[in-house]
């Protein structure tokens, strides 16, 4: 560590726990004797608490298992490719989990994602190469409750490709419901 106050670059490393030992004593030694670096390190850990309960917007398994050990509610919904679904989204839960499902992706090299307003056709949010279960043939969405701003007519569309480049789409029309 260099002397005089560290940077916000090293507080970020402090708080990851990126540090090698001797650097985050020495850091630790002066967060007790600076009120500028006190204040600096809290917002730091306030921005790495705050991205820790994030949500992101595809999930994977192992994201998804986390946020059930974090403890939010969730309700999963299955849907299959060409359906149109209307989905309710209880206030007494955190997350609708839609599991995309119907699609073959064993032999996916690249899935990409995007969600349009049916109404409109205009993209709401764009993904590409996004986790998916290769064995289950899904894609994980998760829905949040902030969500319900946005327009509630959506078609979310997986783009599946090979090691070909064959693409193979499926398309899903989910129209929510936020209860208040």
């Amino acid at each position: 560590m260099t002397t005089g106050c560290p940077s916000e670059a090293q507080w970020v490393d402090y708080v990851a726990g990126d540090l090698p030992p001797d650097d985050a004593e020495a850091m630790e030694a002066h967060l007790f004797g600076c009120a500028a670096c006190t204040d600096a390190a809290g917002r730091v850990a306030t921005v790495a608490a705050a991205l820790q309960e994030m949500v992101p917007p595809i999930l994977d398994a192992d994201s998804l298992g986390r946020l059930r050990r974090r403890g939010l509610r969730i309700v999963e919904h299955t849907l299959a490719p060409g359906g149109q679904y209307d989905i309710d989204f209880p206030r007494d839960i955190d997350v609708l989990l839609f599991r995309l499902g119907g699609l073959d992706l064993a032999g996916a090299a690249r899935v990409d994602f995007t969600m349009r307003v049916e109404a409109t056709g205009a993209v709401l949010f764009p993904a590409e190469d996004v986790p998916f279960d290769r064995a289950g043939g899904e894609v994980l969405i998760p829905c949040l409750r902030h969500f319900a701003h946005l327009p509630p007519d959506t078609v979310a569309e997986v783009r599946a490709r090979d090691a070909a480049a064959a693409e193979a789409v499926a398309r899903y029309t989910i129209h929510h419901h936020f209860i208040a």
